[in-house]
């Protein structure tokens, strides 16, 4: 049996969201922003990459609650947590792609934050089976 990442165990993840007020059994997935779009390569190459930012998100029964992860290590952070209301999501849609999909967020204004999910993550088992689940939710 292959070991789970230690800041990618349920159990640490959960934990964390127990931590900060938000449901422990909500499901959990790990996205990241997209750092290296067209224009941000063009203009800094590979430097591009320095500003990736990863995070788990959780779908909460009252909307998506985002705890960015350490750059270096894949802790989690939670003070650098953010919630998003589902009174200020438009809509919530995904994109099917060959290694990646690619969740879209539309606020109430027409503003759109883009995400991008890996089918799967080496030795994270859960993430397959949210990521899967999730689709199941928002299609």
């Amino acid at each position: 049996m292959k070991k789970t990442q230690k800041w990618f165990e349920e159990h640490y993840v959960n934990g964390i969201k127990k931590e900060i007020g938000h449901d422990p059994e909500s499901l959990n997935l790990s996205v990241m922003n997209n750092p290296s779009s067209l224009g941000k390569v063009a203009l800094f190459g590979a430097l591009a990459s320095l500003s990736l930012k990863m995070y788990n998100l959780s779908i909460e029964e009252n909307g998506l609650l985002f705890i960015q992860r350490n750059v270096m290590n894949n802790e989690l952070l939670p003070e650098k947590s953010n919630f998003i209301s589902n009174d200020e999501i438009d809509t919530i849609r995904f994109k099917k792609d060959i290694l990646q999909d690619k969740l879209i967020i539309v606020n109430r204004d027409g503003k759109k934050l883009l995400f991008k999910i890996n089918k799967k993550i080496a030795r994270v088992p859960w993430h397959k089976e949210s990521l899967e689940k999730v689709q199941q939710i928002y299609g």
